[in-house]
């Protein structure tokens, strides 16, 4: 019976039940043509496309998404956002509408929400500029290896694009690997000899490998292409300094709208550390490369000036700053621990934990120590980072954020009694620590400890009453436990505080129907349809509970109003099954009926004694029969 139910509703699905099957093939045929458009179809072929599917499915999801288009076109991004999710409505798995809404919000500025869409698009659409935006998101995040891997993909579509090999190079350039930066850079050049990302790039990777003479070149090329650039002007000015030529820096400084560099002998002592303090960085710098060139041998003022650099902004200078300041004085602690947080910050994990291990040897850095940790973690090497939390916290032990990263790195080295141990430190240290509480009550429920978890549950409650997921693994505890006043009471203060969520008030329908408390569940069931009449499973669950209250009828319509809503809930076809046979003439007579009318006379005599004899049978079988309809339709 089940297997010809599964059968039938598989053929209701397919058949299209909704559309009809002409308007099913014309709709599938529209969406197939959407997901041959991408950023890089040519406009005839979009013309042409975008017209077919608003004659095969102009309601239908591609036509609704062909709309937003229409739309986005004209300028207006609210309206075509509004298409767009209309469409998803209609197919939630229609990928180009997830696309455009993510390439609208990467535009906005909403990066987060951006990479959510673009990245269910770009798993079953291809569209390079998916990619495109993608690797903007995670160049902006700092995930140079995703954002590499973007990059490459839209690339391949658009191999002479000159920003996006720009944008690799950026990436590459930020991660450290300077050779494969200076190849993107230069192979962006060929395409567009002016662009101004690559010539500064360019020019920042020779600066920082010391050739000068190359990284004004590339600026050069550049203040050629943007003459009033004040920041290429700053740049050059840098890399004059760095060679000694102050009458040049200064007359670049002065372009860039900044105060040209004096001489050392009219400076204050101090003013590098002035401008520091002061925050004006670009001052800051330069007062300390003109220090430099006076005192070449001074680790101090090259640590300074990497210190300003790193405050500016200037990761990769900054970096080589206090590489030169290291090989005049290599036991410097806060030299290894700035390094080590820049190398860090590009991704550079292996360089950062070397310099952090440096920093420690030269005593206790309560900072490169918990970075080590962090990194640790990151790296899977869960055993070191435990050792890293363990000191920390001999030292400090009522730091709550020590104590839940111990537990945490506990958990990841399926050490559940030590994880548990960590974080009831961080309850006790404060009590209204939710992730301690949750993360307790996670593992609890994951040992079975279900008393442990109800309470760990119930604190979270407390802290944060409106806690959905909290609701719902304690509904899960309650019913494993089958603690059905608590659950009850659980549903109904969800109900409470949401009384317009028709799925709570089934939910607390299904408990009361449990209970066989049909009265109050077909009250909950009720208003469950009330808020939302295509409730199909409240449809259902009124349907079963006027079953089996003797409602046949009114069960009867309520199941076909289910069965409606939602065609492929196998109970639905079980219990309208169940109902029509109960309702059903029952064929057996008519057979008996059939056979006694053919049969000669000697059979006839036979049958009506057969008949006679066995009516005491007949009738106990009969009762028997509609004692089983009752409690079929009981349960």
């Amino acid at each position: 019976m089940k297997k010809l139910i599964s059968l039938l509703i598989m053929a209701a699905l397919t058949s299209g039940f909704t559309w009809g099957k002409s308007g099913t093939e014309k709709c599938e045929e529209a969406k197939q043509l959407a997901y041959g458009l991408a950023s890089n179809t040519g406009r005839e072929s979009r013309l042409e496309a975008e017209s077919s599917i608003r004659q095969l499915c102009e309601d239908g999801a591609a036509g609704i998404y062909i709309t937003g288009i229409g739309y986005e076109v004209a300028g207006n991004l609210d309206r075509a956002l509004a298409s767009y999710r209309s469409a998803l409505r209609l197919d939630p798995d229609f990928a180009p509408a997830n696309g455009r809404i993510g390439l609208i919000q990467l535009e906005r500025g909403q990066e987060d929400e951006a990479a959510i869409e673009l990245t269910k698009a770009s798993r079953t659409h291809a569209d390079p500029q998916y990619h495109r935006g993608l690797a903007k998101v995670f160049t902006n995040r700092k995930l140079y290896s995703l954002a590499t891997y973007h990059y490459q993909e839209a690339i391949r579509s658009y191999p002479a694009d000159a920003g996006l090999l720009a944008g690799l190079a950026h990436v590459y350039q930020e991660s450290g690997q300077s050779e494969k930066a200076a190849e993107a850079y230069r192979r962006a050049l060929a395409l567009n000899p002016g662009d101004r990302q690559s010539l500064v790039g360019l020019a920042t990777i020779h600066s920082s490998a010391g050739q000068y003479d190359l990284a004004l070149e590339q600026l050069k090329k550049a203040e050629a292409a943007a003459p009033l650039d004040k920041e290429i002007h700053r740049l050059q000015a840098d890399v004059y300094q760095k060679k000694g030529d102050m009458t040049s820096a200064d007359s670049e400084m002065i372009l860039a709208g900044l105060q040209p560099i004096r001489p050392a002998g009219n400076r204050s002592v101090n003013e590098g550390d002035d401008f520091l303090a002061a925050k004006n960085y670009a001052k800051a710098v330069a007062a300390y490369q003109a220090d430099i060139a006076s005192r070449p041998d001074s680790a101090e003022l090259r640590q300074k000036l990497g210190n300003a650099l790193m405050a500016a902004g200037r990761d990769d200078e900054a970096i080589a700053a206090f590489k030169e300041a290291l090989v005049l004085r290599a036991d410097n602690q806060e030299l290894r621990y700035n390094l080590g947080t820049l190398y860090e910050k590009k991704g550079l994990h292996d360089e950062a934990v070397v310099e952090y291990r440096q920093a420690l040897k030269f005593g206790e850095n309560v900072d490169a120590r918990n970075r080590l940790g962090d990194i640790y973690i990151q790296r899977g090497s869960i055993p070191q980072a435990i050792e890293q939390y363990r000191i920390l916290l001999k030292a400090n032990p009522d730091d709550q954020a020590l104590q839940m990263k111990l537990g945490r790195a506990y958990v990841a080295s399926n050490n559940g009694k030590d994880a548990i141990a960590a974080f009831r430190e961080a309850v006790r240290i404060n009590p209204d620590n939710i992730d301690a509480h949750r993360e307790l009550a996670q593992l609890y429920k994951k040992g079975n400890l279900q008393d442990e978890a109800e309470k760990e549950y119930r604190e979270l409650l407390r802290l944060k009453k409106d806690d959905t997921e909290v609701r719902n693994a304690l509904t899960s505890i309650y019913v494993k436990k089958k603690s059905y006043d608590e659950l009850t009471a659980l549903l109904k203060e969800s109900v409470d505080m949401n009384p317009q969520d028709s799925t709570l008030h089934y939910k607390l329908g299904l408990v009361h129907e449990f209970q066989k408390k049909y009265d109050a569940a077909e009250a909950s069931y009720q208003e469950a349809i009330r808020l939302k009449e295509d409730n199909a499973k409240a449809l259902n669950a009124m349907g079963r509970v006027k079953m089996k209250t003797g409602n046949i009828k009114e069960a009867k319509e309520y199941l076909e109003k289910a069965k409606a809503a939602d065609p492929s809930l196998e109970e639905t076809s079980l219990l309208l099954s169940n109902i029509r046979d109960e309702l059903a003439p029952d064929p057996s007579k008519y057979k008996k009926y059939k056979k006694g009318k053919k049969g000669k006379k000697g059979k006839k005599g036979k049958k009506s004694s057969s008949k006679k004899g066995g009516k005491k049978s007949g009738g106990k079988s009969s009762k028997k029969a509609t004692g089983k309809k009752a409690s079929k339709g009981d349960r």
